[in-house]
């Protein structure tokens, strides 16, 4: 039970409902791309050993083990009833959850988890976990929200448009990428959206004195167009929305839009210590708050 195919689709799977959620979208993620699905499951009484002043009770052990493995084969059931054909593994792992889905994110695809889980999977996304998770995976991370929610296993996602997050300074060319492949494969349309800051009228005087709007907004939609050019060519058939947006907080305006989106993408950059902390920020920000899935992509160096 520790097979690990390359270019699979991984999913972290804890036997919450949250993490059930993740386990639907990675089948159907694995069966569209034609990709194996690999299962990873962190023994949490393995964990526990690692730390306990008590020597471990063998008959414990064997029981967790057990249940562990009942945990795996019965969602292995799962997916191949939903979809006849798939090549379903699974890894049962021990030590940190975190880096157990960044090793096993250095051949996959994808790697998806759940927003929140039970065991070894509490609070993935909230702590230090999610964050080794967020900042190092190797392959494309999709955060399944809400919490709560199992997914319906075969279905497709919402037909809700994919929403993309466009930065100005970096460059975000595999996250659009990713977000026209998922919006080709939902049929939804794909929105593009550029927030840059600006100060909001009264704060510092009148707003003409500051710059010109009109050519702010020029500017942000020129950047929007440039930026998706290369890739309406190769994916004629998926509509394009560009969303030049002015706003106080850029993050927020990505939460906000999130509300109407069945999938936020946003990059995940290099670099020096200092742009890395800047520009994690925002996949930070809506992986927390997001009341959509999130995509964070990370970008060749």
């Amino acid at each position: 039970m520790t097979t690990s195919p390359t270019h699979a689709v991984v999913v972290g799977i804890d036997g919450s409902d949250s993490s059930h959620g993740a386990f639907a979208y990675a089948a159907w993620e694995a069966h569209r791309r034609r990709r194996p699905l690999r299962l990873v499951h962190v023994h949490a009484y393995a964990n526990r050993m690692g730390w306990s002043a008590f020597p471990p009770d063998p008959h414990e052990f064997v029981e967790s083990v057990a249940r562990a493995r009942q945990l795996v084969a019965g969602h292995e059931i799962e997916a191949h009833l939903a979809f006849p054909g798939l090549q379903v593994t699974s890894t049962l792992a021990t030590g940190s959850v975190g880096a157990a889905l960044v090793d096993a994110s250095a051949d996959a695809d994808l790697v998806v988890v759940g927003s929140r889980g039970h065991g070894g999977f509490a609070g993935l996304l909230l702590g230090s976990a999610g964050t080794q998770l967020a900042a190092h995976s190797r392959s494309p991370l999709v955060v399944v929200r809400p919490v709560g929610d199992r997914g319906n296993l075969g279905a497709s996602p919402p037909d809700r448009p994919v929403l993309v997050g466009v930065d100005a300074a970096t460059d975000c060319q595999a996250a659009l990428e990713f977000a026209f492949e998922e919006a080709a494969a939902r049929g939804v349309p794909l929105h593009a959206l550029y927030a840059w800051w600006s100060v909001m009228p009264g704060e510092l005087g009148p707003e003409d004195r500051l710059y010109d709007l009109q050519a702010a907004r020029d500017e942000a939609r020129r950047l929007l167009s440039e930026s998706v050019a290369g890739w309406r060519d190769k994916f004629p058939d998926v509509p394009i929305h560009l969303e030049p947006l002015r706003a106080p907080n850029p993050y927020l305006v990505l939460i906000e839009e999130s509300r109407n989106a069945g999938l936020l993408v946003v990059s995940r950059h290099g670099g020096n210590a200092l742009t890395r902390l800047l520009l994690a920020a925002v996949g930070d920000v809506a992986v927390r708050e997001a009341h959509c899935p999130v995509a964070v992509v990370p970008e060749p160096a």
